[in-house]
């Protein structure tokens, strides 16, 4: 035994196999741990109550379960921060040492992180040392990003390659930069999400070139959420050059979000109309404008459900316009919380509204 200990060789070649942690690491290692420790303690609470498997209510036990994912998430998160800091500091070397000691903490799921934050000198990191963890998802995160430097670094060093995602990501978060390198030096092509998605974002410029430059088209989707965000140029831009049209979806959709001008603009130049949602929602929205809009030029349908929703909304403007102008009953009294609204209820909840009267859109 005398030998073996004071054998330097002998006794490096024992330590290799044995746990624990080099002294370089212990600082990080402590700092890293603590922050589980100190935001776990706060959730112990509701960890001991389901390990004793106590009786709780239903609402009880799902606050407490959304505490506890909570605060896994925000440990993730904060953990993740300390590994990213910790490769700028260090760099490569003390990722070595930390894979030989606690390899799990360099999984498949932090080189995500990487890409997702740009972080080019980790993704060669990994595929040096962890070629194994690449997917064709990656490129499909870093073009979500716009992130170029790391797009041409694995589409130069990686054979995975991405999927239509990566283009259709670049056009729904505007990167037409990206959009154009992947058509370019990528092969994949995109989906009609690309054009729909850049549509419902009001990104006219990739809408645009997404017509000129590839056969994907869109659906009526692109032109119903165009209308539904405000996006007057892309709507009308679809409606002159493409042929798919929209739904009754795009003047719903711009009714419930206000838009007037876009619902004016539909319903002198589309034919699609609407449905009884868009002055429901627009009565639950609190929208004047566009209810007097959908009420007296368009003569619009509703149900009962727009009365209700304005009331318990506190939409006092609406209720009037509903009950005086258009003779609709007073509904949803028990669920009013406004004082005026309540006043307004108690005056006139008694008297003959005029006659409703209404034509189908």
């Amino acid at each position: 035994m005398t030998d073996v200990l004071t054998s330097r060789e002998l006794l490096l070649t024992i330590l290799e196999f044995q746990p624990g942690v080099c002294h370089q690491l212990k600082p990080f290692l402590d700092e890293y741990n603590q922050v589980a420790i100190s935001l776990l303690s706060s959730t112990r609470h509701a960890e001991l109550l389901f390990a004793h498997n106590i009786a709780l209510p239903q609402v009880t036990m799902l606050r407490l379960h959304s505490e506890i994912r909570q605060a896994k998430a925000v440990i993730a998160l904060r953990q993740s921060r300390l590994l990213l800091q910790a490769f700028d500091l260090h760099g490569a070397t003390f990722y070595d040492r930390l894979r030989r000691c606690r390899p799990e903490m360099l999984d498949q799921s932090f080189l995500y992180i990487a890409v997702d934050t740009g972080i080019l000198g980790i993704v060669d990191y990994y595929h040096r040392r962890l070629p194994q963890c690449f997917t064709s998802s990656l490129m499909d995160i870093a073009a979500s990003h716009g992130d170029l430097r790391v797009l041409k670094y694995l589409h130069l060093h990686r054979t995975e390659g991405c999927t239509t995602k990566a283009m259709d990501y670049a056009a729904a978060h505007r990167h037409l930069y990206t959009l154009k390198w992947l058509h370019t030096n990528r092969s994949e092509g995109c989906t009609v999400d690309a054009m729909n998605h850049a549509a419902q974002h009001g990104f006219l410029p990739i809408v645009q070139w997404l017509h000129a430059n590839r056969k994907e088209g869109c659906t009526t989707f692109a032109m119903d959420e165009a209308a539904r965000a405000g996006h007057l140029q892309v709507v009308q831009w679809l409606h002159e050059n493409r042929t798919e049209g929209c739904t009754t979806a795009a003047m719903n959709g711009a009714a419930q979000s206000g838009h007037l001008h876009i619902v004016e603009w539909l319903h002198a130049n589309r034919m699609e109309g609407s449905t009884t949602d868009a002055m429901d929602r627009a009565c639950e929205a609190g929208h004047l404008a566009v209810v007097r809009f959908l009420g007296d030029v368009r003569v619009a349908e509703w149900s009962p459900y727009a009365m209700a929703a304005a009331i318990r909304n506190g939409h006092l403007a609406v209720v009037k316009y509903l009950h005086e102008v258009k003779g609709e009953p007073l509904r949803g009294q028990s669920l009013c919380n406004s004082y005026e609204m309540k006043e307004y209820i108690r005056l006139h909840a008694l008297a003959v509204p005029p006659q409703r009267s209404m034509t189908t859109a």
